[in-house]
């Protein structure tokens, strides 16, 4: 337990791995640690390649949550996760380098990172189940169902909350066959095939996720980059396996504002993870 003379909110970069430079997690203690309360886990998107953001992209979200109306002893940390990138050679201010491991990253290295800070804070901090995974893209679902999550006996959690995401890569790219830039970044991190499997509306969360009561998806209907239609795809998928618009086991659909980018910069996204958290807190 820390000691009650540590200033909070306590904040720290922690490594998870030697795999590269970018395998770190930002974690906020809000209070001293004990074992009550909820953990905050967020997954920045940014097409899988983008150095531009990363863990500290969730640092205004984080901040409206530590003013929010939660309680204070509901929530007791908060955790940003860094993951390998896929190559970005023509990146206009910091294009990757072939040389570079934190910059080469092809599936399912993304996913594997992300299980590895996981366990990483499942481990370190012992709150087991008792965390919101709050991702862009596509980071939940299908990943817990792979032979890597089994061996690392990764805990899945008790909510996921997911923000303007990419739920059926197929359906994605298709949607946007006149703009070869999807096309680019999703063959740049996932190859030219498999976009099926790797999608989460194909995901059995049934088997995988059991105790997953809430799944929140929350998306704007200003985003101009990721249409709502991948939101209403993910919904149809989970009430397919037994999710509800109300009961014990729940899917939301949450509206929020902005473009793409401002769901997170703004913090907007605040409010879809304090709705999740009182759900869950009851």
């Amino acid at each position: 337990m820390a000691a009650s003379s540590e200033i909070f909110p306590k904040y720290s970069t922690e490594a998870y791995s030697d795999e590269s430079t970018l395998n770190t997690i930002e974690v906020c203690l809000p209070r001293p640690l004990d074992d009550l309360g909820l953990w905050i886990v967020f997954i920045h998107g940014g097409a899988w390649r983008d150095p531009a953001i990363s863990a500290a992209s969730f640092n205004t979200t984080i901040e409206k949550l530590s003013t929010s109306s939660l309680p204070r002893t509901g929530i007791a940390g908060y955790a940003s996760i860094n993951y390998r990138l896929s190559p970005y050679p023509s990146h206009p201010t910091d294009p990757s380098n072939p040389s570079d491991p934190a910059r080469n990253a092809k599936h399912p290295d993304h996913i594997n990172d992300v299980l590895a800070a996981l366990l990483y804070l499942q481990e370190k901090y012992r709150f087991k189940d008792d965390y919101v995974l709050v991702a862009m893209k596509r980071y939940w679902g299908s990943q817990y169902e792979s032979t890597f999550a089994l061996e690392l006996n990764v805990v899945p959690p008790k909510a996921i909350v997911g923000l303007e995401g990419i739920y059926d890569i197929p359906a994605f790219v298709k949607r946007h066959e006149h703009e070869p830039v999807y096309r680019d970044f999703i063959t740049n991190a996932f190859g030219p095939s498999g976009w099926d499997v790797a999608s989460p509306v194909n995901g059995d969360y049934q088997d995988s996720s059991p105790d997953c009561d809430l799944i929140v998806l929350a998306h704007s209907d200003g985003d101009q980059l990721v249409e709502q239609n991948q939101a209403a795809l993910m919904m149809d998928a989970l009430m397919d396996q037994g999710y509800d618009r109300q009961g014990q086991r729940e899917v939301k659909w949450f509206p929020v504002t902005g473009d793409h980018d401002e769901v997170w910069q703004t913090g907007e996204a605040a409010r879809a993870v304090e709705w999740a958290v009182k759900w869950i807190l009851g």
